[in-house]
């Protein structure tokens, strides 16, 4: 064997650097795919304005505990295409909106948000409590990672959430963090 390998390896080392290469990829993919966090263990955030520093993903995976991974999708209000990517992405795809007041008028709560109780200073909409509106104090502690305007900003929590208190209540956790953020 070892005079073979010696004997064809000018001609098809190719193969043996292909084999060791593939045999990296498919520890690396079986390795990323077994530790990637579950769907369950992510918090995605749409925030309605721009953001001005990503950082705010770190430290916010060890706000609640269970969370491994927060990522954000925003849209300025003032695009064009802000309604479309806030039915989409906010009101479909995340757990936890953070809006202007504006916005939250607009939006029918009773079907996109889930219910939130025990939180200071309530959104309400026809007489329940979708979300909570952020102190001055979060908004202001926050405004290093998000280009805040003049109005009010609401959090709210997406009904249909996989951490939205079906499965777990990180979502629900983490837009009160939110709120209590300075």
């Amino acid at each position: 064997m070892n005079r073979y390998f010696k004997e064809t390896f000018s001609s098809e080392w190719i193969k043996y650097v292909a084999v060791v290469i593939l045999s990296i990829l498919i520890m690396t993919a079986a390795f990323g795919l077994y530790h990637a966090p579950k769907e369950q263990e992510k918090i995605d955030l749409f925030f309605a304005g721009k953001v001005k520093d990503y950082s705010f993903e770190k430290s916010a995976k060890m706000s609640v505990e269970g969370i491994k991974k927060v990522e954000i999708s925003s849209s300025d209000p003032k695009d064009n295409t802000f309604h479309h990517k806030y039915s989409v992405v906010g009101l479909n795809g995340a757990d936890v909106v953070l809006v202007p007041l504006s916005i939250a008028e607009k939006t029918e709560c009773k079907t996109a948000f889930y219910p939130l109780s025990e939180v200071e200073d309530p959104y309400l909409q026809e007489g329940q409590a979708y979300g909570a509106f952020l102190p001055d104090q979060a908004k202001e502690a926050l405004s290093r990672y998000f280009l805040f305007g003049e109005e009010r900003y609401v959090v709210f929590v997406v009904a249909s959430s996989v951490n939205a208190g079906r499965l777990s209540d990180r979502a629900i956790d983490f837009a009160k963090w939110l709120v209590r953020y300075v």
